[in-house]
């Protein structure tokens, strides 16, 4: 087959499919001559022959990753980008959805649901959120959580490609059971020589109204030295993005009993109201900058060393502003009306008191990678490499939120029962809502974490070729060594009243005064507020009157100590707001935050592979190829955390015959009094531990006619421990009514006196005996038809039960019976996937450029233990035990997209779409189950080739401007209680290339 030259403008697209440090694990690309054509270059008719056509932009981008899996040993998918920064999205967590098996989910944290992600968030393979991410084939991680990369932190200009394996072979680094993502850079040797390429967007948000600038530069060349043959390439990028989110949220629902008749419904009749309503809107905004530099040197056809350095850097803010109603809702009112199960929909409510926030988030995370490889290849049968690594990261936070209340009274009338809500504020009794007088300082509270995390990593492999087999192919052996180290360091949320609340306590200190009577004054307190009004709030269906009074932005945003200056003037309750400390060893694990306090993880891995390559062009069964191997692998870990904590006993007493307490009643009181006056025999926490695994895998790949084959796959995976789960905290208290009788609940539910909460050093990792079987047909240029049945049975899940352990103090040892994570649930996950992409090139004229490509994914699961990720809050795992479906795991999912290239343009629409799931079995402050309802977006991108070197276009996110919609309570009752609408985002392109 022939070479065909590609332009300048399309030079690119090979490196999508060029060999890559971490893919030598993976068979390259079918060469020239066997039924396969290399990206940026196809036939005429897909087969071999001297006729040629170029092949660029989307279809390039596409026929690329459908060449990886192809010609891939294991199970994958992968995205890959022929131009710079021609990922489909802006993050590599947007671009990933479209993947199939893989879905997003559209919050910051799951647990937190009030605000909704700019960007997509956590990436899930298959329902499960186990997924393991690697950089040019190793560990990259972020520090915020220790195990896995923030996908959404990651630029996607920054990327030739992505790579989604789905059944590991012995060779692949272990740790996810959901599968493993890895994301390629460029490297110089890519390309045959010079690259020079640059590309800038203006990205407008039209609810924001505001536009963000971004810009990328990449420069790449290759000589030959009397050293050998150098290739340098270094990139930098510019990243900014940013949006406005609206949303109308009540709070949960609960069962409340008619009094009267009312809407069509009889006295006595059993409805559901939320405790509140209220609106919030959060402006957003990130910016990113990464470095990348790739340095290789080829001293001679058998010898090869690359080095490569990146430096990584995302910023968010969000400046946050919630008007919420103090009063719970009535279960009576005139005004009344009610949708579906009884659930409230509708109403006017009058004389309702409100409260209104400032909130200010930041955070700095920063990702730094520093590797080399050297591969030797003595002679045709054997090949060595060897590989280390450094990574540095570190994630450091900081939030302010300020309260103010009003005195003027509010009526809210609203009408939830459609998909816009409606929704207006105003005065009840006619005193103007923005009178700022009638508003004073009500709380504040601050939270800050400053984590990190560093790992070296090496490893060492070779590869013996057989040459004279008809069976065997090759033997890989080798091993890796990691030793890791993360530190996280966060505070609870320190809350406290400034000057006085609805609920009593203190005198009103209003916006307008200068301090509390009698207290610290400060003249500059007055302007730290400001009239802010929803402008526009979800389309102007919701109405805010002429706005309300807020703590000013400048207030919360310039720092913890410049809010204290003005807000210490305000402190007539007494409380004493002040900013939290940083010496983050006086926090505690607790009900506000589990992780609060230091926890110092160490973690090593020994690990050693083999794997057997084979495959027959011919035999009984006919042409086949596969792998077979095992890992193993030895994990020890070390951890230090929070000192044991034992609550004293302040109040109640204990005699015999007095309240029905009896004298083991009492000797019980009296021992756990002595107990919490003792020395426990441990000051600290601390641990270690080591398990190993043995992990199987094996991929057989079966050639059943000329394109089309067959995959049957089998592997054992693991997925360990978060180290958040691994903290050996120990907190011990004492349940005694006023008269000394145990009226705590332990285990199974039995009535003790004695109980905790801890964490689990010991834990093990979650395990996976887990099948695959793939079938794929490719035919044409770049068209394939793919479906994919999948099969993991998982064991030793991590939830929270209840377990008896002893300790000693004052004399005295108690067994208590003690809340923890543990191992121990098992459950399934099974499904298939189905894959379509095709060209349809016999169209006459313009419409041979058309192309449809299109995924669906069906999940089922059973079995399984959801993770009340805070052992200190009951509501989390009480929650967490409810029979429920696995958190994240959409029952359905598809993507769908039209693309067409022709006459230089480039054009792609392209649909998402994932039915309902279990977005956390117990969101915070409503402390219940909520579910994200299916949602679906429109993106779209058109790109035009202005000369070889030049394009430009214009890119939108969210054309349709979808909603996402939030549902509240058990499987059999959720009412809908959230709506938010965001950005439509429209980004004009410019991009070169030489």
């Amino acid at each position: 087959m022939r070479t065909a030259s590609l332009r300048a403008g399309a030079s690119l697209a090979t490196l999508s499919v060029c060999a890559a440090p971490g893919l030598a694990r993976a068979q390259t690309v079918p060469a020239p001559g066997d039924g396969a054509v290399q990206a940026g270059t196809a036939t005429s008719d897909g087969q071999t022959g001297d006729a040629q056509i170029i092949v660029t932009g989307i279809r390039a981008s596409l026929q690329g990753a459908r060449d990886r899996k192809r010609s891939a040993e294991q199970v994958i998918d992968s995205i890959t980008a022929q131009d710079i920064g021609a990922l489909p999205d802006r993050s590599v967590s947007e671009a990933l959805q479209r993947v199939p098996g893989v879905t997003l989910q559209r919050t910051n944290q799951n647990r937190d649901p009030a605000r909704l992600s700019a960007e997509g968030g956590g990436v899930f393979i298959r329902g499960l959120s186990w997924v393991r991410s690697e950089l040019n084939g190793r560990d990259v991680f972020s520090a915020s959580n220790g195990r896995g990369l923030s996908f959404e932190d990651v630029s996607a200009d920054l990327l030739s490609g992505v790579d989604v394996y789905k059944n590991p072979s012995a060779d692949l680094v272990e740790g996810g059971v959901g599968g493993s993502i890895n994301l390629r850079t460029r490297k110089p040797f890519d390309a045959k020589g010079y690259v020079f390429a640059a590309s800038g967007d203006a990205n407008y948000a039209d609810l924001r109204k505001n536009t963000y600038y971004s810009g990328n530069a990449l420069a790449s060349g290759r000589w030959q030295t009397p050293l050998g043959e150098v290739g340098l390439l270094v990139s930098y990028l510019l990243s900014n993005v940013g949006n406005r989110t609206n949303s109308v949220q009540t709070d949960k629902y609960s069962a409340r009993t008619l009094s009267a008749a009312q809407d069509g419904l009889s006295a006595g009749s059993t409805v559901y109201v939320p405790g509140t309503i209220g609106v919030r809107q959060v402006d957003w905004q990130q910016k990113r900058t990464a470095f990348d530099s790739s340095l290789q040197w080829r001293p001679s056809d058998t010898l090869e060393f690359t080095f490569e350095v990146l430096a990584a850097k995302a910023t968010p803010k969000d400046i946050e502003h919630a008007v919420g109603d103090n009063d719970t809702l009535p279960t009576d009112d005139a005004s009344y009306t009610f949708g579906a199960n009884n659930a409230l929909t509708s109403g006017t409510l009058t004389n309702r008191r409100l409260n209104f926030d400032t909130r200010y988030g930041t955070a700095e995370n920063q990702t730094q990678d520093y590797s080399g490889k050297v591969r030797w290849t003595p002679n045709e049968h054997w090949s060595f490499s060897a590989d280390l690594q450094y990574v540095h990261s570190t994630a450091k936070s900081e939030s302010l939120t300020v309260y103010t209340e009003t005195s003027t009274p509010a009526t809210i009338a609203f009408d939830l029962s459609g998909d816009v809500p409606k929704l207006s504020i105003a005065s009840s009794n006619g005193a103007s809502l923005s009178d700022k007088s009638a508003y004073w300082w009500y709380a504040a509270m601050d939270h800050i974490e400053d984590n990190e995390a560093h790992q070296w990593a090496g490893k060492a492999d070779g590869e013996y070729s057989f040459t004279d087999s008809d069976f065997l192919k090759s033997f890989r052996f080798g091993g890796r060594i990691t030793d890791r180290t993360a530190i996280t360091r966060q505070t609870g949320w320190n809350w406290s009243l400034l000057s006085a609340a609805y609920w009593g306590g203190g005198t009103p200190v209003a916006l307008t005064a200068t301090g509390y009577t009698g207290g610290v004054q400060n003249a500059g307190l007055p302007s730290q507020s400001t009239l802010f009004n929803y402008s526009n709030f979800f389309s102007g269906n919701v109405s805010t009157g002429s706005g309300f009074w807020f703590p000013s932005a400048s207030l919360v945003s310039n720092g913890r100590a410049n809010a204290y200056s003005y807000l210490k003037s305000t402190e007539s309750a007494g409380w004493g707001w002040a900013p939290i400390s940083d010496d983050y060893a006086q926090a505690k694990p607790g009900s506000d935050n589990v992780t609060g306090g230091v926890n110092d993880q160490t973690e090593r891995t020994f690990a050693g592979y083999g794997l057997l390559r084979f495959g027959m062009d011919q035999s009984a069964i006919g042409q086949f190829d596969g792998n077979v191997g095992v890992r193993v692998v030895r994990t020890e870990t070390g951890a230090s955390g929070a000192a044991m904590t034992v609550a004293s006993i302040t109040s109640g007493t204990c005699t015999v015959g007095v309240g029905g307490a009896t004298a083991d009643d009492c000797a019980l009181f009296a021992k756990a009094v002595a107990f919490s006056q003792g020395s426990t025999t441990q000051a600290g926490e601390s641990s270690s531990g080591s398990y190993t695994d043995v992990l199987p895998s094996l991929n057989l790949r079966f050639f059943l006619k000329e394109g089309l084959q067959l995959r049957l796959a089998a592997a054992k995976a693991i997925v360990r421990p978060t180290f958040a789960q691994l903290n050996p905290f120990t907190t011990l208290s004492f349940s005694f009514d006023s008269n000394g009788k145990a009226n705590g609940v332990g285990l199974n539910g039995q009535t003790t006196a004695f109980t905790g909460t801890a964490g689990n050093p010991n834990l093990k990792p979650t395990r996976s005996n887990q099948f695959d079987a793939s079938l794929e047909w490719y035919f044409g240029r770049a068209n394939s038809l793919t479906l994919a049945a999948f099969y993991k049975d998982i064991s030793d899940y991590i939830f929270a039960g209840v377990t008896q352990r002893s300790y000693t103090s004052g004399g005295q040892t108690i067994t208590f019976d003690v809340t923890q994570q543990m191992n121990g649930a098992h459950g399934t996950i099974k499904g298939f996937e189905l894959g379509y992409t095709q060209f349809f090139d016999r169209l006459p004229g313009a419409l041979g450029g058309l192309g449809l490509t299109g995924n669906y994914t069906f999940v089922d699961s059973s079995g399984g233990k959801n993770t009340a990720v805070n052992v200190f809050d009951a509501n989390q795992t009480s929650n967490a035990t409810k029979p429920l479906p696995l958190e994240g795991l959409s029952r359905y999912s598809y993507n769908v997209a039209v693309v067409y290239e022709k006459y230089g343009i480039s054009a792609r629409a392209a649909y998402n779409w994932r039915s309902t799931y279990l977005l956390t079995t117990s969101a915070a402050n409503l402390n219940y189950p909520v579910w994200s309802e299916g949602y679906g977006q429109l993106d779209g991108s058109i790109l035009y080739s202005l000369t070889r070197h030049v394009k430009i276009g214009v890119q939108g996110t969210n054309l349709l401007k979808a909603k996402t919609y939030l549902d509240v309570g058990d499987a059999d009752l959720k009412p809908r209680y959230s709506w938010t609408s965001t950005d439509r985002r429209i980004a004009f392109l410019l991009r070169t290339s030489f």
